[in-house]
């Protein structure tokens, strides 16, 4: 039998491993949003482009994070959807309200300080969206989805089979 501290890291602090993981997926995809946000907006007003950033990072986001911090789960079809609407509406709102606020307190702010404000404020939402994804669209019955695999195989081979 093999002792509890021999198993890899990753299949004893699943939670940590997939955190740290989605903590990289969400940083990269904030800066994302935020290129997109500032390339869109030398042509539309913030918050048309802001939408848009937010709907092509939620895509893109999701996806990265449905390979690298839940390793391929294949997750829940309607589930996903419902998460990918979810989110979308919930940073379309949220996003959009921090950037009408902005401009209430701050006479004229360029695209650089609201891309940054939008990108401060999502900070808080992707702690929920990481719980929900975890425990809702990717786990089975309600129960987490286990550690990405790790270079010795890690404990994905089990929640992939699921």
């Amino acid at each position: 039998m093999v002792s509890p501290s021999a198993a890899p890291f990753s299949a004893r602090h699943a939670f940590v491993v997939q955190l740290a993981r989605y903590a990289v997926v969400g940083g990269l995809g904030t800066a994302v949003n935020a290129l997109i946000y500032l390339i869109l907006r030398v042509w539309i007003d913030p918050v048309p482009a802001n939408l848009v950033a937010v709907v092509l990072s939620t895509i893109a986001s999701t996806e990265a994070n449905r390979q690298f911090t839940f390793g391929g789960a294949a997750g829940h079809r309607w589930r996903n959807y419902v998460q990918n609407a979810g989110t979308m509406v919930f940073y379309a709102f949220y996003s959009s309200t921090v950037l009408l606020i902005l401009a209430a307190l701050v006479d004229d702010p360029g695209p650089t300080l609201e891309a940054t404000c939008v990108a401060a404020a999502s900070a808080l939402g992707g702690l929920c969206r990481f719980l929900v994804m975890r425990y809702w669209v990717f786990g089975a019955r309600g129960e987490p989805v286990e550690a990405a695999p790790d270079e010795a195989g890690g404990a994905m081979a089990d929640a992939r089979s699921r």
